[in-house]
């Protein structure tokens, strides 16, 4: 078979037909490392992958390496990283494997950003396509929660146990599909560190960016008052002005492993109001 010009979601389609025929008993929970290993050495004997393991990595979640005969290649992921991140950095790595071995026969190392799929690096967003849709096929995903559903942390939380993925990972995913306008927030020391928003969200101006720098979470918000309780948690309804100049619905948490605020906003179907007034936010 020829897989030249083969794209992420082709090759996650392609693996994910053939778990759906071998129907394994756990089927959204099989071994990731497993699959990369006897697949590459069916697919590729030229140069399999032949080691998945944990490594030090400084600054790096996880790496894709050679050999030193070139013949032979290894995952490696860094040390700390729960089961569900763990096994999302594993098919991270395995879709630099299919998609860009050839092009980097030096092999290639991957940020955390790299892998949640925050830079604007092309290799490192395919590589995290290809994870995404492997892990959590859009069409079993969309039987949990439907374009059109609202979910809470818990309804998402259930998705990620499914998985097997952490439950960033399984936010994000929902949000490229969602039909809703909506995003995700994550924090540190009341300032947000990163955001993803929905299509529809970014489209109608509802995004955080943070490339310049540190911004300030907005001081009346759950997050921003630091009020994680089980309420906040569940969701909190803000006015106009707030998080942005239209009213959102916000739910956050705080992660003690991570060290780490998590705030999921729902916002409105329809705006209301061209453009955004983000004097919190930019």
């Amino acid at each position: 078979m020829d897989f030249e010009g083969w794209g992420p979601r082709r090759w996650a389609s392609h693996f994910n037909q053939m778990l759906n025929l071998a129907n394994p008993p756990d089927r959204h929970r099989f071994d990731i490392g497993a699959l990369a290993m006897e697949t590459s050495r069916s697919l590729f004997p030229e140069d399999p992958i032949t080691k998945v393991g944990k490594e030090e990595l400084d600054g790096f979640a996880g790496a894709l390496v050679p050999s030193a005969s070139r013949t032979k290649w290894g995952i490696v992921y860094g040390a700390g990283q729960s089961r569900g991140r763990r096994r999302f950095t594993i098919a991270h790595e395995f879709g630099h494997y299919l998609l860009h071995r050839k092009k980097y026969p030096d092999g290639i190392h991957s940020s955390e950003a790299g892998i949640d799929g925050r830079t604007r690096l092309q290799i490192e967003r395919e590589a995290n396509e290809f994870a995404s849709w492997l892990l959590m096929p859009l069409d079993d995903f969309r039987r949990q929660v439907p374009p059109t559903g609202k979910p809470d942390f818990d309804v998402l939380g259930d998705c990620a146990e499914r998985y097997d993925v952490s439950l960033v990972a399984a936010i994000l995913q929902w949000l490229r599909y969602t039909e809703r306008r909506a995003l995700l927030v994550v924090s540190v020391d009341g300032f947000v560190k990163w955001s993803w928003s929905s299509e529809r969200a970014l489209t109608t101006g509802a995004f955080i960016r943070t490339s310049r720098g540190p911004v300030e979470l907005p001081p009346a918000s759950a997050a921003g008052r630091e009020l994680f309780t089980p309420e906040a948690r569940t969701g909190v309804d803000h006015p106009t002005g707030v998080w942005f100049e239209e009213p959102a619905r916000e739910l956050s948490f705080r992660s003690e492993r991570y060290d780490a605020a998590y705030t999921l906003l729902h916002l409105g179907d329809d705006p209301g109001w061209s453009g955004v007034a983000r004097r919190h936010l930019l």
